[in-house]
């Protein structure tokens, strides 16, 4: 005697195929693949998108959105990074040399503008490109995260380093923690400090991180926590699109 089909189980069944599907036709973007698990704000109580971001969006928005596109970006992560790196100033120069909107590194820039064919200069449009290009960059470095790990790795990373997050990492493995959770990794950015020394002896022949002592790990925890505050607010407030 066949046994009734379960009408849940070919429900389920039916559209995880169809999400397949549209993964395959739309080519999702990383960030869009790995979204921030944060908790969706309710409709009702979505924050006003401030003065800053509509003016931004006005003269701005339609060229971020076709860049984060064209290199498979979330543009709304991209307006979140920009956002926290800029506040919206395209003549933004930081105390350490970065330019631009996107806050570019002139060492960055050049190499990034090298491999794309392009030339680094303070035109926003080219800063914008660059900046999605390196963010991209990032999210690619961390393929063994999920979800809100991979994007918040691939923020702190933007902010202080690949390298230095790499390092954070070690030390995280080395604790017996998971290398690949954000979480841990947070807990490890400080221990990258000079005063643990003793600590990185038995981690790094040279008895110190790759790239040498990190002391501002405080400034990146924040930026992180700002950049994904930004992401989720622009994710409940605007259309992917």
């Amino acid at each position: 005697m066949k046994r009734p089909l379960d009408r849940g189980l070919v429900i389920r069944l039916v559209a995880v195929f169809f999400v397949g599907l549209a993964v395959l036709l739309t080519g999702e973007s990383d960030a869009a693949r790995y979204s921030y698990d944060s908790t969706v704000i309710p409709e009702n109580s979505i924050p006003q998108l401030d003065r800053q971001t509509y003016i931004f969006l006005t003269e701005y928005g339609k060229q971020l959105r076709n860049v984060s596109n064209t290199y498979g970006i979330d543009w709304r992560l991209a307006l979140a990074v920009l956002r926290q790196e800029s506040a919206f100033d395209p003549g933004a120069v930081s105390d350490k040399g970065a330019e631009g909107f996107m806050q570019i590194m002139p060492s960055t820039g050049d190499a990034l503008a090298s491999i794309h064919d392009m030339e680094f200069n303070s035109d926003p449009g080219t800063n914008m490109r660059l900046g999605v290009i390196h963010l991209r960059d990032m999210l690619r470095a961390f393929p063994e995260s999920d979800g809100g790990n991979r994007l918040a790795l691939a923020v702190a990373a933007y902010n202080c380093g690949l390298s230095r997050v790499q390092d954070a990492q070690a030390i995280a493995a080395f604790l017996g923690d998971n290398p690949n959770a954000w979480v841990s990794v947070k807990s490890a950015l400080p221990l990258l400090s000079h005063r643990y020394a003793p600590l990185q002896r038995h981690i790094w022949k040279t008895g110190r991180p790759t790239s040498g002592y990190f002391g501002e790990y405080g400034q990146t925890l924040t930026y992180v926590d700002n950049v994904m505050h930004y992401y989720n607010i622009y994710r409940n407030a605007l259309h992917r699109q």
